[in-house]
């Protein structure tokens, strides 16, 4: 399991909802090499204007964690 994926699986335990990237090619492209390694590699976390600070921390605390665990 990638670190990316433990971490989203850790987020969705903790609450956090996140999204796998995933882009569409036309199928006579096929996926571009970055393309394909930045979707491999990222996660969508939370983020818009109608969270309140303590959502925004209650994630930058939950990546803290998985990244130091206390």
């Amino acid at each position: 399991m990638t670190k990316r994926d433990q971490l989203f699986e850790f987020l969705r335990e903790n609450g956090i909802e996140t999204i796998k990237n995933h882009y569409d090619f036309p199928v006579e492209i096929g996926k571009l090499p970055k393309a394909a390694k930045f979707e491999a590699e990222t996660l969508r976390i939370p983020c818009n204007d109608s969270m309140i600070d303590e959502e925004v921390e209650e994630v930058i605390k939950q990546i803290k964690l998985f990244f130091i665990p206390f």
